[in-house]
């Protein structure tokens, strides 16, 4: 079987180690993680891969046509909603973000989440992604200026602080381990990064299950929702994240 994988970049590490084990022809794309500061770039960037690797299918740039089009994301800020599947099934999971799929499962995920009262998670993968994790003093006083000057004073105070204002409903900063590759480095890093806000730091170890399962082709519906030709993704509140929206359905 034949899977195009499009995939945030964090995943590059495990999903190139996984695609390289798996019986199944796996072909990656990777997007950039700083799309995901902007769910609207991510969602027009996926749609324009999409439109790419068709493009390259019809001019025969590429030899084979995948079986299946799998995406390395989850709900994201709803960024994949109203993604389109063609004629080739797209598989996604059903999941919140990326670091469920680093625990192994939605369900892991928000076990996680309500332990940790809350958490910032990041993994290797995370870090060497990221050029800068948080805005430095130094940087924020850099975007008070511009904004000063832009828009005053007081709208600058304003801006900064409700750029800043989702930090406040942190107090613990989540290092995932990966059994693939787990640098002390960047442990240090977050170790550096949860002392310098004042969190606690909270590690745990990670679970490539269901990445696993993305480059082996061992779906099922409870954990993947896999649109079928005409079909475009919606958002599911049963807690399923995501489901099958028909053509000309509204959502």
């Amino acid at each position: 079987m034949r899977i195009h994988i499009i995939a945030c970049r964090i995943f590059a590490r495990e999903l190139s180690y996984l695609s390289a084990l798996s019986d199944n022809q796996i072909e990656l794309t990777w997007l950039g993680r700083g799309l995901h500061n902007t769910p609207e770039k991510l969602q027009d960037r996926l749609c324009r891969t999409l439109d790419d690797l068709y493009a390259q299918w019809e001019a025969r740039e590429l030899e084979f046509r995948p079986d299946y089009i799998a995406l390395g994301y989850g709900l994201c800020s709803k960024a994949v909603v109203g993604i389109k599947c063609r004629d080739i099934p797209i598989v996604i999971p059903r999941t919140d973000d990326c670091i469920a799929l680093f625990m192994g499962s939605q369900q892991r995920y928000l076990e996680e989440f309500a332990a940790a009262k809350g958490a910032y998670w990041l993994n290797s993968g995370w870090l060497e992604q990221s050029a800068r994790l948080f805005d430095s003093d130094d940087f924020k006083r850099r975007k008070w200026l511009e904004y000063a000057e832009k828009y005053g004073e007081d709208n600058a105070d304003y801006l900064i602080e409700v750029e800043s204002s989702w930090e406040k409903n942190y107090s613990t900063l989540g290092y995932i381990h990966s059994d693939i590759h787990d640098s002390p480095d960047n442990l240090r890093r977050a170790e550096t990064e949860a002392e310098r806000k004042g969190w606690r730091l909270r590690e745990l170890n990670g679970d490539n299950r269901m990445l696993r399962m993305m480059v082996d082709g061992t779906w099922n519906e409870r954990e993947f929702l896999i649109l079928k030709p005409g079909e475009t993704i919606a958002p599911d509140y049963s807690g399923l994240k995501l489901r099958a929206a028909e053509e000309g359905e509204e959502f």
